[in-house]
């Protein structure tokens, strides 16, 4: 519970609740001060479940206090537009069915003492929910078709009950292809309220086929011919993220976008061209990037990193960190380099690190630290030895801000290399029959659920497991602090909440 000091929220409280106008003269007792007990500092209601059942006792100063009550409602997240306060309550007791879609309100409480005129003003946030908006999300296939399973977790970040093919169920379908990747963006605009407005959705790809998904009722607001304004003739995911004020689209080694600060429909537009030539092109998978900042992709037709941007119908050329004083900054040039590129990924908001083949020496393998910047490219090579551990790897894995090390896959077995010292050790051994499917770092702090876990997916036979593993030093810990089970094959794996956002997680493979 606490005051309303903002300038904007009491604008907006005194404006709506003037419908009921006082035109008595004000009189106020000197100093006086109104305390409420009984609301609490936060709700987090499911919606069209759940009441908001709330008693306050509020007491005055003014020794001869009566009190008028009077409950509201706003929108946390609104743009474009004014929030709009909506009037819910003129009792003490406020006991009101929750309807708002699932999203961040502010619920406002208006005191009055009707004795000397004074009114105080108190908040309190809620979160509110639907069965779909917190839990674990896990991506899956059966090797031609995908679909979700949902973890939930009501009251901590273990599961307590989960709802296996959750997307199909809602939807009758299930989506083509082997699942690629998912994420977030609580901001993407759709008509799912009947009126355009932003939408917490997610973008689930597949190897030929692409669903934005509302995470309030699981319902799909676009497939993947009208997450186009032009479909494209041909269905091949590859990545799809958050860049600096745009969501990206990779389909068929094409860059795709959706200018997020002006008015769309959520819709992508038509391919960028990579030079004023229209130079042909084709983008790996990966890509780097932060929530803030414009992505770099690697052309495998040219062996080059190229930019996008957010507007730009044209993707934009790099150029090699100049030498200084006499010495190279960079290890390998950016353009022409014949490399084919086999992971790359976010270390933090200003390096990643990828690994690397040469297309003419194979048993050439490289690991290099990248620093993007369209003027200052620059890699820091470290060549990888045969003998290395790293050196057979399959899969890969950055932590996400934390220890200066990469896990990678071996086999049935799950290392961690040091990116500072190149150190390799043994992190843990997956039990006989199974196989590694997808490996991930992910972390969250918020409150009652706060999480740091190295996932390891496997499949045995028809089925998956996700073992979620703290770390100490960038130590995996003996056994996980939990497992999750379902069938199918893991692609990935994402914690969903209503205080997540499109900014909590990084965006990268």
């Amino acid at each position: 519970m606490k005051n309303i000091y903002s300038a904007l929220t009491l604008g907006l409280t005194l404006l709506m609740f003037s419908c009921a106008k006082d035109k008595s003269n004000y009189d106020y007792a000197p100093n006086e001060k109104i305390t409420v007990t009984g609301l609490e500092a936060g709700y987090s209601p499911i919606s069209e479940k759940d009441r908001l059942v709330i008693e306050p006792t509020a007491t005055s100063t003014d020794p001869n206090a009566k009190f008028e009550y009077l409950w509201g409602i706003y929108e946390t997240n609104v743009q474009g537009s004014a929030p709009v306060l909506d009037t819910i309550g003129r009792t003490q007791k406020l006991d009101y069915l929750v309807k708002q879609p699932a999203k961040g309100w502010v619920l406002v409480l208006r005191v009055k003492n009707t004795n000397t005129q004074y009114t105080q003003y108190f908040t309190a946030t809620v979160n509110v929910v639907t069965q779909f908006t917190r839990g674990w999300y896990v991506a899956k296939d059966d090797g031609t078709q995908a679909d979700l399973d949902l973890f939930l977790t009501p009251t901590a970040i273990t599961p307590n009950g989960k709802i296996e093919n959750v997307y199909s169920m809602i939807n009758g379908k299930k989506l083509q292809g082997k699942g690629l990747i998912m994420n977030f963006f609580s901001s993407y605009k759709s008509m799912a309220t009947g009126v355009l407005g932003n939408t917490r959705a997610f973008i689930v790809a597949t190897e030929n086929d692409a669903s934005a998904i509302n995470i309030n009722t699981m319902k799909e607001l676009r497939g993947f011919n009208s997450l186009f304004y032009q479909a494209p003739a041909v269905k091949a995911p590859g990545s799809v993220f958050l860049g600096s004020s745009a969501v990206y689209l990779v389909n068929n080694g094409q860059c795709h976008s959706i200018y997020s600060m002006s008015a769309n429909t959520g819709q992508f537009g038509v391919a960028k061209i990579k030079n004023d030539l229209n130079t042909p092109y084709s983008l790996s998978k990966y890509f780097l990037t932060s929530s803030f900042a414009d992505p770099f992709f690697f052309d495998e037709t040219s062996s080059s990193f190229i930019a996008a941007t957010a507007t730009g119908a044209v993707m934009t050329s790099v150029s090699d960190a100049p030498d200084k004083d006499g010495k190279k900054e960079t290890d390998m040039p950016a353009n022409n380099n014949n490399k084919k590129m086999l992971y790359m990924g976010y270390k933090t908001s200003s390096l990643g690190y990828a690994v690397f083949q040469d297309k003419t020496v194979s048993s050439l393998k490289i690991l290099s630290a990248v620093t993007p910047n369209r003027t200052a490219f620059k890699m820091l090579n470290d060549t990888l030895l045969t003998t290395s551990k790293i050196y057979n790897a399959t899969r890969f894995a950055l932590l996400d801000g934390d220890e200066n090390m990469i896990y990678f896959v071996l086999g049935n077995e799950i290392w961690s290399r040091n990116l500072s010292n190149k150190f390799e050790q043994l992190q843990y051994t997956v039990p006989a029959g199974e196989e590694v499917t997808f490996v991930r770092h992910r972390k969250s702090t918020e409150a009652g659920y706060a999480y740091n876990y190295v996932m390891v997916g496997t499949k045995s036979g028809s089925n998956y497991k996700v073992r979620m593993f703290t770390k100490s030093s960038g130590n995996l810990s003996v056994t996980p602090a939990f497992i999750l089970e379902g069938a199918g094959i893991v692609r990935d794996v994402m914690y969903m909440a209503p205080s997540v956002s499109e900014y909590t997680y990084s965006n990268s493979y």
